[in-house]
């Protein structure tokens, strides 16, 4: 308090959050998680949603409000310029873009996401050691638990030919794939995977 100087930031200006990252939930969707810049917010607020890549802003609600408190994720009713805050109510926003007011659109400038540069090819296991270790083994169930990685993880690609029953999932480096990898394990998900090859 004595050392760190207070967030800079306006509560008149117009409404500036730049979604920083993505959550998923059954039960509302995707959630953007980003720092408020300037202006305030609150639940059942109209908002525009800006992106780098689209000529017109998108419209949305705000449906729920979170904040935190440490690594807690507790419910607020309205936010304002310095805090952290998720957003739900919008479900095709992703990371970089700014949500904002309706009638005072203020963009901030767009993250740029790293390609993805290594690819792995994603499969049921069909070792002998099969089914002893993971309670999630089908293509199915491993498609599945790839699509919703697919959501809050902005850097990884999947292809999902409709031929095959494996996928290649790409990603930016061995150590992001690494760590998909050892989070599927460690959720009961058991695959087989090839050894990493340069992104063509």
């Amino acid at each position: 308090v004595d050392h760190v100087p207070p967030p800079m930031g306006s509560l008149e200006a117009p409404l500036q959050i730049l979604v920083a990252n993505l959550d998923s939930s059954d039960y509302l969707g995707r959630i953007a998680v980003g720092r408020i810049f300037n202006g305030k917010v609150k639940i059942g607020d109209e908002v525009a949603i800006c992106s780098p890549s689209a000529p017109e802003a998108r419209k949305a609600k705000i449906t729920k409000l979170f904040s935190f408190d440490g690594l807690k994720r507790i419910d607020i009713d309205n936010a304002a310029a310095g805090d952290i805050v998720c957003l739900a109510g919008m479900p095709d926003i992703t990371i970089g873009e700014t949500v904002t007011e309706v009638e005072r659109q203020a963009i901030v400038p767009v993250i740029a996401v790293d390609e993805p540069t290594v690819s792995i090819v994603f499969g049921v296991n069909t070792s002998p050691m099969a089914g002893r270790e993971g309670k999630f083994v089908t293509s199915r169930q491993i498609r599945e638990r790839l699509e919703r990685e697919l959501k809050a993880n902005v850097a990884l690609r999947v292809d999902f030919p409709s031929d095959s029953d494996t996928f290649i999932v790409s990603g930016r480096g061995e150590l992001h794939l690494t760590i998909l990898i050892e989070t599927m394990r460690r959720e009961g998900y058991e695959v087989a995977v090839s050894r990493p090859k340069p992104k063509l």
